[in-house]
């Protein structure tokens, strides 16, 4: 179920209006990067450039156009069909199928770009996204684009897309839910296998195929299967050893469903029965992270829900008899309360404290990290902000 032409269409014009008139606006899907000399890595196409377009191809570049009277003009640089190199990697996407995916009408090939920009252009202003990663960002070898280029005066377009981003329309957040419902059935069905001897990657190799023969894009992150003390070590994905009885194992995992993550942390009992101080801890987990749920509303600041966060966690804590040294709470619990979720499993942000706001899709995730005993215990859920509260997805 893919997200419509129309989400596409609307995110352009939110972010056209943002441009200054007399203004050029690129972004670049990306382009392949080499593993071995025969092979390349998994291509992964810029995010911001697919939440324009719907188009997630290496070597397609989107230029926007908006005149000194402020009318706008879209076009689609493709690359033009190789059949030879077709036969071994499979067919490009053609001038018809960038058009009904997008709703762009105005589609070239890639060689056309000098031309075509020259042409049409004389603008003063040019944006790019500063933050794309070096593959993602765009280049070219024609000498007379670049000296039409380097004329204009850069701006960033980042700060547009990060903000609108950070607002979901319900077809983002249906398609987030949907991951999370894969997610949720892996994990109910990988709990069969949490038992002594089974390894850490056993369950991260049964979620992706879980996953994957779900039917969705697969991994939204890199899998975190963690018993014993690896739990303490948050981004742990070495996955190599083995679940022992007595010891809790933690996920964190998510499913990818048009282009949008779920992000979900369960933490369980390896025997299937917790000791007294691991009951105790999970407890508190768990309550710290229902008073957040009622925390997380419109116009609450996510530092101030940390620092909430924090001064819950030494309360319980001291009370139930685990008191960290000098009662710094940031001894058991070193991470944020939560981040945007979206696109990235960590979605961009503007720059600033992040005032939570209706649509806004955050993750709840407390947590509670004691090296010395040997145990990490983390439950996270995602939310949508609401007008009055938010809804767990």
């Amino acid at each position: 179920m893919a997200l419509s032409q129309n989400f596409y269409l609307e995110n352009r014009r939110k972010m056209a209006e943002q441009l200054e008139n007399n203004s050029l606006a690129i972004l670049f899907s990306g382009r392949e990067i080499a593993m071995t000399e025969d092979a390349s890595y998994p291509f992964f196409a810029n995010n911001n450039f697919y939440y324009l377009t719907g188009i997630r191809e290496p070597e397609v570049v989107l230029v926007a156009i908006k005149d000194h009277h402020g009318d706008l003009s879209w076009k689609l640089f493709i690359e033009e069909a190789d059949p030879l190199k077709e036969k071994w990697v499979g067919k490009k996407i053609t001038c018809e199928a960038a058009k009904a995916v997008s709703g762009i009408n105005e589609v070239f090939y890639i060689k056309e770009l000098p031309r075509v920009i020259g042409l049409t252009s004389s603008s003063q202003i040019l944006y790019f996204d500063f933050k794309s990663p070096q593959h993602q960002s765009f280049k070219t070898e024609d000498e007379e684009l670049k000296k039409t280029l380097k004329q204009c005066e850069i701006r960033d377009l980042h700060p547009i897309l990060a903000a609108m981003r950070l607002i979901k329309t319900p077809e983002e957040i249906s398609a987030i839910g949907r991951a999370n419902a894969v997610t949720k059935a892996a994990i109910t069905e990988m709990q069969a296998l949490i038992k002594p001897g089974t390894y850490e990657y056993e369950l991260a190799a049964f979620f992706e195929y879980f996953v994957k023969k779900a039917g969705t894009e697969g991994l939204a992150f890199e899998t975190i299967v963690a018993t014993g003390k690896n739990a303490t070590v948050l981004h742990y994905v070495s996955n190599r050893c083995a679940l022992k009885a007595g010891e809790l194992v933690l996920l964190d995992l998510g499913a990818r469903v048009d282009g949008y993550c779920g992000d979900i942390s369960r933490t369980f009992a390896v025997n299937g029965e917790m000791t007294m101080d691991q009951e105790k801890l999970y407890g508190i987990v768990n309550a710290v992270q229902q008073e957040m749920f009622t925390a997380y509303r419109q116009g609450a600041v996510l530092k101030e829900l940390q620092n909430l966060t924090k001064e819950l966690f030494l309360e319980k804590c001291c009370r139930a008899g685990f008191v960290p040294e000098n009662n710094d709470i940031t001894e058991f619990y070193y991470h944020g309360i939560g981040h945007p979720l979206g696109l990235d499993t960590h979605d961009v942000r503007p720059a600033g404290d992040l005032i939570l706001a209706p649509g806004m899709v955050m993750t709840v995730e407390p947590g509670l990290y004691l090296e010395k005993r040997g145990l990490g215990i983390r439950i996270e859920d995602d939310v949508v902000i609401t007008d009055c509260g938010c809804e767990v997805l």
